[in-house]
Formats: structure tokens, C-alpha cells, sequence
């Protein structure tokens, strides 16, 4: 399959309703490759999603200038790990990116994911800045507080679009899992988005569909989120989520910060909004 256009990026536009049938993957193991890997496997394998000839974008968090020990940016053996899944099941191109608050650079490297892309075979790409070469308006149908959205072309050319976000306490949305991650694909003003950042996180969902979500929670900041900077600020739980429904994939996270899914304000509105449900939907649980 070709590189997709824009046309045919329209399946991540505006999803359907994806009901109470989403699966959810739930792996503990303190082997994080195979966590993933059989994660992956729990909700259909690699190849429901990837298929010969496809562009893959990946978005991990890589936020923060921070090494990976202290979970404020995506394990980077997660990434490799997805990255090696999508090639073998035949992906072409894996691109590995997000829109970082710190300095791109010194982020990528310092939380050891450009390495590990790299290494898996994926072209990392730095976002500087928000030009029109490599952002693209998209109308938000049925949105509430965003209408309009800028979101890097590169989601909207892919063929699939993987979110690899890692589990955080965050002192505005309250967790920032994979719903939040998206945030990190937009080249909207991100301060503007805090004025109503429930309705925000849950319009952008609406937007742009994650094909697939896959969490880190192998060890979550359970305080001082979303920069954390201290191991006593995280709690061993050695797990790995993964689903088809972001909504479903955070809603299972919370549940390992001792929340329940409504006590967050744009999962409510996820489901409102036709996200699917936060309570009710297909659980397959193993440890290794």
C-alpha cells in the first residue's frame, strides 16, 4: 500500500462509535518487550493494524528532557518494540515523533527513545516548529471547545497511527495517558487548550482515532506529574495496556492510580461523546 493521502486518512476523521465490544489488553510482567508484544497480541495482534506496505506514525510522550528512569517520557524499549512489531508485520515507513516542551533534541536523546526508534529502523523526525509545511487544518465535527485544529501531517498521511503515551499524574487533567498524548499532534497554542482542557483532550479524540494504544505503565508518577524528576515519585506496576479504544486504554490505567474512569472529566465527555464506554468493555488480563 501506498503512502496514504489525506483522502485516505479520512478513517481516523470523525470515528464511528466504537461500543461497549473494544478489547483491552492488560499484561504484568517485568519484562517489558514481551509485555508489549503479547499486549499487542491480547487485542488482535500487530497485523489488525499494520498491513504490507503501510506508513506507521508511532507518538510516544517524549515531552520532557528527562531520562527514562524517571517516567516522565515513554520507556524507549516500548517504542523499539513497537517499531520492530510494525516491520514485521510489513509496515514500509515508521515515523517516531511528538511535539515536545522542552528542547526536540536534547528530549530525544536524553530519554533514550531517538536511539531506540533509530535503532528499530524508524526515521525520527524533530518538530522545531509549527509551520504549514508540516501542519494541516482539520475541521473538529460535533467539537465542543475546539472546531478547528492544526495536526502534524504526518498522522494525517499515515496509513496507521500508534500512541505509545506513558501513565502520569498530571496537576490539570489528572492523569495524562493516551487521550492527553494527542496533544502532542497538534500545533494549536497548547495554552489555550488548558482554559477547557476536558472539553480539549476529548474534541481532539474525537478528531484523530488512535488505530492503536498502547500504555506504559511498567512504573507510573503517581504525584508531581507531568515532569516528576524523583524516583520516589513513581510506583512500580509493571504493566502494559493495549487497545483499539483510547478511551477504553485510559480508563483501565486510572484504575491502577486507584481512580475510577469517570473521576476524570474527558473520559465522561469521551464517552458522551461517543468514544465508547469507560466502564463496560471487553478485559483480557494474563501475567507472564
Amino acid at each position: 500500500m501506498a503512502a496514504a493521502s489525506f483522502g485516505l486518512a479520512a478513517r481516523r476523521l470523525f470515528p464511528l462509535d466504537i461500543g461497549a465490544s473494544t478489547e483491552v489488553g492488560v499484561v504484568r510482567s517485568t519484562n517489558i518487550e514481551a509485555a508489549v508484544k503479547q499486549a499487542v497480541e491480547l487485542v488482535g495482534g500487530i497485523e489488525r493494524y499494520i498491513g504490507g506496505g503501510d506508513v506507521v506514525a508511532v507518538k510516544p510522550n517524549i515531552a520532557f528532557n528527562s531520562p527514562p528512569q524517571y517516567k516522565a517520557t515513554t520507556d524507549p524499549l516500548v517504542v523499539r518494540t513497537i517499531v520492530d512489531l510494525c516491520y514485521q508485520a510489513g509496515a514500509s515507513k515508521v515515523y517516531v515523533f511528538d511535539r515536545t516542551l522542552s528542547n526536540p533534541k536534547l528530549s530525544y536523546i536524553t530519554s533514550g527513545i531517538q536511539q531506540a526508534a533509530e535503532e528499530a529502523g524508524a526515521k525520527v523526525l524533530y518538530v522545531d516548529n509549527v509551520s504549514s509545511k508540516l501542519y494541516k487544518k482539520i475541521s473538529v465535527a460535533g467539537g465542543v471547545y475546539l472546531k478547528e485544529t492544526l495536526v502534524n501531517k504526518y498522522i494525517l498521511e499515515s496509513d496507521a497511527f500508534i500512541n505509545l503515551p506513558v501513565a502520569k499524574q498530571h496537576s490539570t487533567a489528572g492523569l495524562t495517558i493516551g487521550m492527553k498524548n494527542l496533544m502532542g499532534i497538534s500545533g494549536d497554542n497548547r495554552s489555550r487548550w488548558h482554559w477547557d482542557i476536558h472539553q480539549a483532550i476529548s474534541d481532539i479524540n474525537m478528531a484523530v482515532k488512535s488505530d492503536l494504544t498502547v500504555v506504559d505503565a511498567t512504573a507510573i508518577m503517581t504525584r508531581k506529574g507531568p515532569t516528576g524528576g524523583s524516583l520516589s515519585y513513581l510506583k512500580d506496576t509493571d504493566t502494559i495496556i493495549a487497545s483499539p479504544g483510547v478511551a477504553q486504554a485510559d480508563a483501565e490505567t486510572a484504575l491502577l492510580f486507584g481512580m475510577q474512569p469517570e473521576d476524570l472529566g474527558y473520559l465522561r465527555l469521551a464517552e458522551e461523546k461517543g468514544l465508547g464506554s469507560i466502564g463496560t468493555y471487553l478485559r483480557k488480563e494474563i501475567s507472564l
